[in-house]
């Protein structure tokens, strides 16, 4: 037996996946289905005494089949817990039909699948997606009661017009009819919900559940007319099978590598809508022509045709309360945002084609000393000074050439009083965009920190081409003539370094983030472009307003939108108090070394230059040094973490983690070394080291589909060396293909094309692929479709306040369906808590890592180590390492 998804046969990694392949798999299925029903239905035919054994046969023999079937097929599929209560279902109700079939007389033997019937709506329960149930529970309520109702209306219209026209049935016998048609109107209804739902690319699974139901009702109710073998019979045998048949084709159609439907295309916005009013409609319409056919309005046909439209009715105002909840979120949103920009002290407007104003934020009182209205509807050269205003009207000209394109232009506009102010503006074109319909200035008042208050043109060979700010040269003078001057009061320096940006500078991108700074800045603080893709800002005051100042602008640092999509983006700052005992050259050196330390400690943080830092750095700089000899004085070496399957009951990998063991610091944390080994080539060597050392060690081991979770750092698969390295490996070590699974990052990814290649070449040996921390960075989804990846390993963080946090328990469950709808499995790291993976238990998850179940541990604990896990509910058995090691 293979270790499931992460250690697949090697055959696997060559079948691409099957995006979208419910339909076919389910037209075939749906063929076979009416073809093994038509048998069922011939075997009538067949003279003597043959027809009702051979049917019988028939039918049993497909029960058999289909419980097999849905038990093997059932474990692979999107919905495994809910096609484990199919089996069930299944065979309690095969099981029923057979028990009364034997004391009751013909046609009350429906009784026995009533059971059965109940089982179908806990198993269509457990396949819809709890987010879903939790976020709309009351609209799937009064969705689930109307389908119910219009589902009871149907077969009470269809009785009255077939079988309780013709008095054929006795007391006992409808009795039961309506026992076992009640029972499968529940999971009919369930079925239409899951229809509701469900992503567009399991609508045909959710129609087969509904269609088993449909069949299974014709079934019991044309068992309950016979009153012995005959073609009535035979019937119902034949919509036994179509139902039993219609089960497995949906099955073996329930794939978890399905396609994700398309953004806006799930059935709540089209389908979800419509689906309950036409189940309503359909079940209303019998009811007339019942009525006009027959005459006769019976109290249940009122009863459930009043309960009908009570339901309807209370769909309808859940949905319009939900409705106007989503408006009301919307409106206080925009005022929100309208009041942000009102209260912003920068002024903002907008332009039309013509260079009108069309509006201007109250602020500009303060830049101009007008009145909002008296501005709007007038041209912005009024107020221009007209030396400046050719080139501002170029600026916007050229700005309109390009949707969405960003320029930094600086002008002289004329206040009340008659004085001129230097603004510093950013043009924007948003005439593309429905919601604004123009050019949008972000002004910004630079009088005070001008050279001179009246020079228009700042573009001197101190600043930066792209965004006009001054550039590093500017910097270092303004840094020394402010640290040399007694009477400036305390200046602390704020480096800002942004991530993310492309290698060849995007001026639109640029701009747009010197908007967004300039806009948290206050009055007195000096904005600079450093270097690529670096910022800094002389704050005048202290250490901690630089840091309230730092903080806003890493917050400001948001994702951007480009011609070619959204480029995401994140940002850290270093910050330096400067005095009277430093120069330019000091401080400036730093605030370097405190940005560095930020950008170690990861997207978002804010550092101060201290002691405590510099230290810091002189350890790292022994450390990188004592690296290059730590391989070959056998300092490093590995431990292993168990990867368990809750639904084996039994670990299926093990995740290799390199540890080093220092003559002088002890004990060194990976997060520590590694990134010093990534700045050198040695990163490589190390990397292939590990792939030999874990493979080899995990070779000869007795557990022979066990597989090994290898970290491949960034350098290494970025060198070309990668695939050539594996194949030593594999070749040495004995290990086959299938249980390797390299751990990359998710930037790796979208480096360049050649690393693709490299990895699908990997996929095709065998070997998988698995994307480790997922969510992390800023995981675009895009990369997760059409790259070759096997398995997501979701970070700790995801569990973090999951039990308690509704929203985190939401995330973390869309996160795991997002991976199962893609085919990947999801590996969840640092499960440290049974409340947790009792959770990941009802979540219907399979893959789990963390402290719970074991600790890293040394390979002579490997054997003995290895956790299995009891049912649900029990203790969990947890293998600790002898030394205790933290992953």
């Amino acid at each position: 037996m293979t270790s499931g998804v992460l250690a697949a046969p090697a055959r696997a990694a060559t079948a691409p996946r099957r995006g979208g392949a419910a339909s076919p798999v389910l037209n075939r299925h749906l063929l076979l289905a009416a073809l093994v029903s038509l048998t069922t239905l011939a075997a009538g035919l067949l003279p003597g005494r043959l027809a009702v054994p051979v049917a019988v046969t028939l039918n049993f023999a497909v029960v058999a089949v289909v419980l097999v079937h849905l038990g093997r097929n059932g474990r692979r599929s999107a919905h495994p817990a809910g096609w484990r209560w199919y089996v069930v279902s299944v065979a309690v109700s095969a099981g029923g039909a057979l028990l009364l079939g034997a004391v009751l007389p013909w046609g009350q033997t429906a009784l026995g699948s009533v059971p059965g019937q109940l089982l179908v709506v806990v198993a269509v329960h457990r396949m819809l997606d709890r987010a879903q149930l939790r976020a709309a529970r009351a609209q799937v309520a009064t969705m689930l009661v109307l389908f119910v109702l219009a589902d009871l209306l149907t077969v009470h219209s269809l009785y009255q017009l077939t079988i309780g026209r013709s008095g054929l049935l006795t007391l006992p016998q409808t009795v039961a009819l309506f026992a076992l048609l009640t029972s499968i109107a529940l999971g009919t209804g369930l079925s239409l919900v899951f229809v509701a739902l469900a992503p567009v690319r399991q609508r045909p699974i959710g129609w087969s559940l509904f269609a088993a139901q449909v069949a299974t009702a014709l079934a019991g109710a044309s068992s309950s007319v016979a009153s012995g073998p005959g073609t009535v019979q035979f019937l119902a045998c034949a919509a036994s099978v179509l139902g039993l048949m219609l089960l497995a084709a949906a099955c073996r159609a329930d794939r978890p590598d399905d396609r994700p439907a398309p953004a806006g295309t799930r059935n709540g916005s089209t389908l979800g809508a419509l689906l309950p009013h036409t189940t309503a409609m359909a079940g209303g319409s019998l009811l007339l022509v019942s009525v006009l056919l027959t005459g006769e309005l019976t109290l249940a046909g009122t009863t459930l045709g009043i309960l009908g439209l009570g339901a309807l009715l209370a769909h309808q105002t859940v949905s319009w309360r939900t409705e106007q909840q989503l408006t009301t979120d919307l409106q206080r949103s925009e005022a929100y945002f309208r009041a942000l920009v009102r209260s912003s002290a920068d002024p903002v407007l907008i332009l039309d084609d013509q260079l009108t104003v069309r509006w201007v934020s109250p602020s500009i009182t303060d830049l101009l000393g007008l009145d909002p209205a008296r501005i709007v509807g007038g041209q912005l050269t009024d107020v221009v000074h007209p030396d400046d205003t050719p080139g501002l009207i170029t600026a916007l000209t050229s700005a309109s050439t390009e949707a969405g394109s960003t320029k930094t232009r600086t002008a002289r506009v004329r206040h009340l009083d008659g004085r001129w102010r230097l603004i510093q503006a950013q043009v924007r074109d948003l005439r593309s965009d429905p919601d604004v319909g123009g050019l949008v200035l972000y002004c910004r008042d630079v009088t005070a920190t001008a050279p001179t208050a009246v020079e228009p043109d700042l573009a001197f060979s101190t600043s930066d081409p792209a965004t006009g700010l001054p550039n590093r040269s500017a910097l270092t003078t303004r840094l020394g003539a402010l640290l040399r001057d007694p009477a400036v009061p305390t200046t602390s320096l704020v480096l800002l370094g942004v991530e993310g940006l492309p290698d060849t500078d995007d001026a639109a991108v640029l701009c747009e983030l010197t908007t967004r700074f300039s806009r948290v800045l206050r009055g007195d603080d000096w904005l600079a472009r450093s270097g690529a893709g670096e910022f800094a800002v002389l704050v005048d005051g202290s250490i901690a307003d630089a840091e309230v100042v730092a903080t806003r602008l890493v917050a400001a640092v948001e994702p951007v939108a480009i011609g070619a999509g959204t480029l995401r983006l994140t940002a850290v700052a270093g910050i330096a108090s400067l005095g009277s005992d430093v120069d330019a050259g000091e401080g400036l050196r730093r605030g370097d070394l405190a940005l560095r330390s930020a950008r170690a400690a990861g997207p978002g943080r804010v550092r101060r230059h201290s002691d405590a830092l510099r230290i810091t750095q002189d350890r790292q700089e022994s450390l990188r040094v004592d690296l290059d000899r730590a391989l070959e004085r056998e300092q490093l070496r590995l431990v292993y973490q168990p990867v368990v399957d809750l639904a084996l009951h039994r670990t299926v990998s093990v995740e290799a983690l390199l540890r080093w063991r220092h003559p002088t610091y002890g004990d060194v944390s990976p997060a520590e070394f590694v990134p010093l080994a990534e700045e050198s080539a040695l990163i490589s060597e190390i990397s292939r080291w590990v792939l030999v050392e874990a493979m080899t060690t995990i070779a000869a081991l007795p557990h022979r589909d066990l597989g090994v979770a290898v970290n491949v750092s960034a350098r290494h698969v970025r060198s070309g060396e990668l695939v050539a390295d594996v194949l030593a490996a594999l070749e040495s070590s004995g290990l086959p293909a299938s249980r390797l699974i390299l751990e990359i990052t998710e930037s790796v990814l979208l480096d360049d094309s050649h690393v693709t290649d490299d990895l699908a070449a990997l996929r095709r040996l065998g070997v998988r692929i698995a994307v480790d921390d997922f969510g992390t960075g800023w995981s675009s989804l895009a990369y997760l479709v059409g790259l070759p990846i096997d398995v997501l390993k979701m970070d700790r963080q995801f569990l973090a306040d999951v039990e308690t946090d509704p929203q985190r328990r939401a995330l973390c469950a869309s996160v795991l369906h997002l991976g199962s709808s893609l085919g990947l499995a999801v590996v969840v790291e640092g499960v440290e808590t049974e409340p947790e993976l009792q959770l990941l238990r009802d979540m219907g998850h399979r893959y789990i890592q963390g402290f719970l179940l074991a600790r890293p541990m040394d390979v002579s604990a490997l054997p003995a180590g290895l956790p299995g896990i009891a049912g649900p509910g029990a203790a969990v058995q947890i293998g600790a390492s002898p030394d205790g090691t933290a992953s």
